[in-house]
């Protein structure tokens, strides 16, 4: 099936709409979290409780993103195959299981990406596209991160171009009004940290939608990614 930007993010959207209570929670629970220990480490007085709490909100700013996103990579396989949404705490037990393999996908994906993009320009942009697969297979396959990558070049590689517009795209749909808000806006703390709060646990839902979306396009194209049976709840809410 022909990769469709369009087509790819119509189902994003109404995955996010009919998950919007249960999606936008479990990134909001972590990205509280993340918050609250970003603010105490800027607050923080002495250097041995600053080092210690920077220590902390460091590795939950790394690890917290990688729990979500594999967490709401899982729930969008119950509307796949027709199922109610897990429990939150189900998706994130899911997610944890995965956790390391998730870290260092996130880490590879993230130098190729920068490297990329630093020396040449095209191999960022070959990396940012060919391996963006890589959290769906891992949580959907149960594949390692080396596994993954290989993977997702493997099922990428044919639309490597139409699939870089769709991640491009929704990598700016997120972040430049994100962007806006840190240059023109207030540079109070407090207001910088809720800012991304809300803005992050209302978008990262929507990123990790459209990755699985993409994934189930690419390995099941014959299948609609929202199972028939989902179209037949009474509300979008039943999902919630």
């Amino acid at each position: 099936m022909q990769v469709n930007l369009g087509s790819v993010y119509q189902d994003a959207w109404r995955i996010y709409r009919l998950l919007f209570r249960r999606s936008v929670t479990t990134a909001a629970i972590v990205f509280a979290l993340i918050g609250l220990l970003d603010l105490a480490n800027d607050r923080a007085g002495g250097t041995g409780t600053q080092i210690l709490l920077g220590l902390v909100a460091f590795a939950a700013g790394a690890g917290g993103p990688v729990l979500v996103q594999g967490a709401l990579v899982e729930i969008v396989r119950n509307i796949h195959e027709g199922r109610r949404p897990e429990p939150i705490g189900n998706l994130f037990s899911r997610a944890q299981r995965r956790f390391w393999s998730l870290l260092w996908a996130s880490i590879v994906y993230g130098l190729g990406v920068i490297f990329g993009l630093i020396l040449l320009i095209v191999p960022g942009l070959l990396a940012a596209s060919r391996w963006c697969l890589m959290a769906p297979l891992i949580m959907l396959e149960g594949t390692d991160a080396g596994t993954a990558r290989r993977k997702s070049s493997e099922l990428v590689r044919a639309q490597t171009w139409p699939v870089l517009g769709v991640v491009v795209g929704a990598y700016l749909l997120v972040a430049a009004p994100l962007w806006l808000l840190y240059f023109l806006g207030p540079t109070d703390l407090l207001f910088v940290y809720l800012t991304h709060f809300i803005w992050s646990s209302l978008t990262a839902p929507f990123e990790a939608h459209v990755l699985t979306v993409l994934y189930y396009r690419l390995t099941d194209p014959d299948r609609p990614v929202i199972h028939e049976d989902v179209e037949h709840w009474t509300s979008v809410w039943e999902g919630a």
